[in-house]
């Protein structure tokens, strides 16, 4: 035992100091009931906070603590201390060092707690400070705290919300973590910050201890804040006692302050990562779920008003994570329904509501929507949806079986391979109009198209299709009234339209039985009529028609179209849409087996019949790409035969037409113009094969008009045939472009007189008199190459002739003739020469007669003038006699008009006169012909009436 009776009291402090800089802290109760009149209690308080080291064990000094914080107890016997460093010190000099003790203030200078505190809270949480600061054994500070708890409500409140945080953080939950937190950074933290850094290594790693994380690191530390802030707005002689505040207001705003925070986390986490929000609301049950480690009961700060008012805005946060992801698929859906289950369950004594989410039948849902039907397109924004005025988000009667019915509609969409989220479908429901329903129905009828394989019931797709517009409500509304019970996703999209649309994506799933049992049949369910049945069957048909790549109806889309065009005929037989899409297919089908490309090197597609202004000119590209294809002249008239009676255009006005033609022409006059614009097309590849043959007996057999001879009629058909003569023109005019120089002379006469045939038969058939001064013209070029031609045949003859009789004076044996038989031969031959000279000089002078003598200008003068010199070289019809009377001197004058326009008759009985005078020769038929058909023109040139138009 140490006598400590003869120390002054500075020595007594003196002496304090120095135990506790050595950790023998026994002595300091009897020191401080020796100082008990002089000092103040919290000296030996700042005295430990100074001295004592902080690496000291807490359990050293608990029981110090305990006696220094109790009221003093009788002077204790005499401790057994060393005083030898105090001992030898006089009174003046223990005054002049106690003087110069530098003791640290009780309240420690960034802690934010009020001055109300007793002297042992401000020494304990100062020393926390201290120890976390200086040493960093931070378990310390739970072996210093913890004894005391008791004794004060706002050091448990401390404790709760830094300490229990802080230690469970760094050793407990997260002792893996490199940069533990310290005591003073988790007391200044806000409330924002502190869920941040709190959550952020479950976030980051252990997304399965989130929950946990909620509960024992969130939970305290929102205790503490909620806490800290009553005791502000409590009375200052009340703040460690007081529990709530008195106003209720007040509670709610001081319970949501923090809270709102871990709301606002949840949202933006679900953005992030929606699976994690899932685990955090399944796993956690909001605020009053809190882990305070047994130092206070999670109830005791939170009233029941205000308990209410937090979970109604958690249960609004969980809403709105389902509703701010734009995430899709199967895991997010049901993330989302355990969202819902778990909000519904919570909130079931406040909100009873019944779900129906996992539920395989379809119920049929009677929802009151008038709340959410007036909201605006900011209410599915990220920052409105936790706004406590939001209807869609907070916990209500009406939002709740609504989120219930979109999960379902966004389940059945999913089944149909159309993913879209939550988000989404409220879009499309709440907020889209007619338009944007229709184009999202007509998405999910492809892509279930489009899906997997595996045959579908399409019976329960209908159904399903049904119960998405109005969500099974027994009575269907036609008008378009938005507070309607039966709003699902479709609600806008008529009911009609919508069968229409099942239909079709039936039809392209090749279910025709199917389809034509509920749309078409006798036991039909559908409310669609016959009408809108044909017309949704047409549609179908046109859109496999127009996606195929193939015109051969024996595959791809084509395939479909014939195969739907077949299943429903027998239903319509009758129809004209129906016999035209027969007809285009079957035309499409043809041209399947020719080569065709288009423009740019784009193959051909079936669908380029449909898109092009003429189809019909589509043959002329087959004839131009496919060598040899005008001889396949039947399969080609065929083909435009089906392209009109499929409603195309036989052919298209030019644009400088005035005026259509007032009376709409006939099919078969369809048929007659489609006729002659394939046979001209025909013609034409022929010759530029060279094949003047083939497009010669086309226009003989095929193109002429059977009474081409006969007295003309009046036209019976709208549109003048502009075609017919254009073609034989084209072949009359015809030269060929490559030489053949093993052609005889006569063959050369025969392709003249045919050349010279065809260009007799485009002037008859020319409807205008426009083109006829060129056709003249080039039938004068071939008449005198004819002339010439024939000049050359004859002297050919002739020079056979004389070598004939020049061959006997050169055979073997033979005897000369006399001088006078010689003299008499040798003028014979010198008269028949000149007169075959004379005869085709009078000849030469008549066709120059024709052409020299005058100079025409106009229509009638060209048509005069060459009929003249065509009747003077038609023999042996009409004009040939008149020919050769003025070869024979008798009579030199042309024929004139009124020769030329007395008509075939005289040319008839002249030759019947002349009985067999000699053969009628093919180029004379064709003179006369001419000549005949220039008569006509020229009265109808002059507006005169055909003779046996009065008969």
């Amino acid at each position: 035992m140490t006598d400590l009776s003869g120390l002054s009291n500075a020595h007594l402090i003196l002496l304090a100091a120095h135990l506790c800089a050595t950790g023998d802290v026994s002595a300091l109760p009897y020191l401080q009931a020796k100082l008990h009149s002089i000092l103040e209690p919290d000296v030996f308080f700042r005295i430990l906070l100074t001295f004592l080291p902080e690496s000291t064990d807490p359990a050293r000094y608990i029981s110090i603590l305990q006696n220094l914080a109790d009221e003093p107890v009788p002077e204790p016997t005499n401790p057994d201390v060393d005083i030898s460093s105090i001992n030898e010190l006089s009174e003046k000099a223990a005054r002049k060092a106690v003087r110069k003790l530098r003791l640290l203030p009780l309240k420690c200078p960034k802690q934010q707690h009020d001055d109300t505190a007793s002297t042992l809270v401000q020494f304990l949480i100062h020393r926390a400070h201290r120890i976390d600061a200086e040493s960093g054994l931070q378990p310390f500070i739970l072996e210093l705290v913890k004894p005391f708890l008791h004794t004060s409500n706002a050091l448990r409140t401390w404790f709760i919300s830094t300490v229990l945080p802080l230690l469970r953080f760094n050793y407990e939950y997260h002792p893996e973590n490199g940069g533990p937190l310290s005591l003073e950074i988790v007391e200044n933290l806000d409330s924002s910050s502190a869920v941040n850094i709190l959550l952020s290594q479950s976030e980051q790693n252990q997304r399965e201890d989130l929950a946990r994380d909620l509960r024992g690191l969130v939970g305290p530390w929102m205790y503490g804040y909620a806490r800290s802030k009553r005791r502000k707005l409590s009375p200052p002689d009340e703040r460690d006692a007081a529990s709530v505040p008195a106003d209720d207001n007040e509670l709610t705003a001081v319970g949501l302050d923090g809270w709102q925070d871990v709301n606002e986390w949840l949202l933006s986490t679900s953005m992030k990562d929606f699976s994690l929000a899932v685990e955090a609301v399944q796993q956690w049950s909001g605020p009053s779920d809190l882990d305070l480690g047994g130092y206070e009961d999670p109830q005791e700060p939170i009233a029941s008003d205000a308990d209410a008012e937090l979970l109604l805005r958690y249960g609004q946060a969980a809403l709105a994570t389902v509703y701010a992801t734009d995430g899709t698929g199967q895991e997010i859906l049901d993330g989302s329904c355990n969202i819902l289950s778990k909000i519904a369950t919570l909130l079931e004594s406040e909100i009873p509501s019944t779900l129906h989410i996992h539920n395989k039948i379809l119920p049929s849902l009677e929802l009151s929507l008038k709340p959410l039907s007036d909201i605006c397109r900011t209410s599915i924004l990220h920052n409105s949806l936790l706004d406590p005025s939001n209807p869609l988000t907070l916990p209500s009667p009406q939002s709740i079986p609504f989120l219930d019915a979109i999960l379902i509609s966004v389940r059945i969409l999913n089944g149909f391979n159309h993913s879209i989220s939550c988000r989404t479908a409220t879009d499309i429901c709440l907020l889209g109009n007619e338009k944007t329903q229709y184009l999202e129905l007509r998405s999910v009828l492809e892509n279930i198209r489009q899906g997997v394989k595996a045959v579908r019931d399409w019976r329960e797709v209908r159904s399903q299709l049904l119960w998405l517009r109005n969500w099974g409500h027994p009575h269907d509304n036609a008008d378009s009234d938005k507070h309607r019970d039966g709003h699902g996703p479709f609600w806008r999209v008529p009911l009609d339209s919508l069968e229409q649309e099942i239909l079709k994506a039936m039809l392209a799933a090749r279910q025709y039985g199917l389809a034509g049992e509920l749309y078409a049949g006798p036991s039909s369910i559908s409310s669609l009529s016959p009408e809108q049945v044909k017309d949704a069957v047409t549609e179908s048909i046109l859109a496999s028609y127009d996606n195929a790549t193939n015109g051969n109806k024996t595959r791809g889309g084509i395939k479909r179209a014939s195969e739907t065009l077949d299943a429903f005929s027998p239903q319509f037989p009758t129809s004209v849409q129906f016999c035209q899409l027969r007809a285009l297919i079957s035309a499409t089908h043809a041209m399947s087996f020719y080569s065709l490309t288009l423009q740019h090197g784009v193959p051909f597609q079936p669908v380029s019949i449909r898109v092009h202004h003429d189809p019909l000119s589509l043959i002329e590209k087959i004839l131009e790409q496919n060598p040899k294809a005008y001889t396949q002249l039947d399969d080609l008239l065929s083909i435009a035969h089906d392209l009109v009676a499929a409603g195309f255009p036989a052919f298209v006005e030019e644009e400088s037409t005035s005026f259509p033609h007032e009376n709409p022409l006939s099919q078969d006059d369809q048929y007659s113009i489609a006729n002659r614009r394939i046979i001209s097309l025909a013609i034409s590849s022929a010759l530029e094969a060279d094949d003047f043959g083939t497009a010669y007996s086309y226009i003989l057999t095929r193109l002429t008009p059977p009474s081409i001879l006969s007295a003309p009629q009046p036209p019976t058909s709208p549109v003048k045939d502009t075609i017919s003569w254009r073609a034989a023109y084209t072949a009359g005019r015809y030269r060929s472009s490559t030489p053949h120089p093993q052609a005889t002379l006569q063959s050369q006469i025969t392709h003249l007189e045919q050349r010279m045939e065809l260009l007799s038969l485009s002037l008859v058939l020319c409807p205008t008199p426009d083109p006829l001064p060129e056709i003249l013209a080039a039938w004068r070029r071939c008449d005198e190459e004819l002339s010439a031609l024939c000049a050359q045949e004859s002297a050919e003859a002739e020079k056979w002739d004389l070598r004939g009789d020049s061959q006997h004076q050169s055979l073997p044996g033979a005897f000369g003739a006399p001088d006078s038989e010689a003299d008499a031969l040798e003028t014979e031959r010198e008269r028949a020469k000149r007169s075959r000279a004379a005869a085709a000089a009078a000849t030469a002078a008549g066709r120059r007669g024709g052409y020299d003598d005058e100079a025409p200008m106009g229509l009638f003068e060209v048509a005069r003038g060459a009929a003249r010199a065509i009747s003077k070289n038609a023999f042996p019809l009409g004009g040939g006699a008149g020919v050769g009377r003025g070869a024979g001197g008798g009579n030199s004058t042309a024929a004139g008009p009124s020769s030329a326009s007395s008509g075939t008759d005289g040319f008839d009985d002249e030759s019947s006169e002349n009985g067999g005078a000699g053969r009628v020769r093919k180029r004379d038929m064709v003179s006369n012909m001419v000549t005949g058909g220039l008569a006509s023109g020229i009265g109808w040139v002059l507006g005169a009436q055909p003779v046996n138009a009065n008969n």
